[in-house]
């Protein structure tokens, strides 16, 4: 067999190993509050979601940080969230926040590297009524 072909399989064969290799490391877990806490020892990214609570915002001018509380889907449980970046725009409207990172044991606050705003939708009008009068 020619060299040519052998080299363009190899070729092949590599790039998507590698492709496979950097897809799984993209991957970030979505995790209760009470596994994010356990990922702590491993450093490993996780994400987290959950409901703000209305109140509990403040955002620092001068660091730049935006200091919230996250309740928990279903448990309701609660974890304090740090995020080193500016305020997102739709913060103060938001009803689902998904924050990306980890977990600081020494500060018990989830340090978040990335945030996700879910709004309520602007698009989503009042409910219609579809009953139609028959008309005689």
């Amino acid at each position: 067999m020619k060299p040519g072909p052998i080299i363009a399989i190899a070729v092949i064969i590599a790039a998507l190993a590698f492709g496979a290799y950097a897809f799984k490391g993209s991957l970030i877990a979505y995790v209760p509050f009470q596994q994010a806490i356990a990922a702590a020892s491993t450093g490993s990214t996780v994400q987290i979601i959950g409901k703000p609570v209305k109140g509990d915002t403040r955002y620092d001018q001068a660091t730049g940080a935006l200091s919230f509380t996250l309740a928990e889907p279903g448990t309701g449980a609660l974890m304090p969230v740090i995020f080193k970046s500016p305020k997102p725009d739709s913060f103060d409207s938001a009803i689902k926040i998904t924050a990306i990172g980890h977990y600081d044991p020494q500060g018990r606050v989830f340090q978040a590297d990335n945030l996700l705003v879910k709004c309520p939708s602007k698009y989503a009008g009042a409910p219609q009524d579809r009953s139609y009068a028959a008309k005689g």
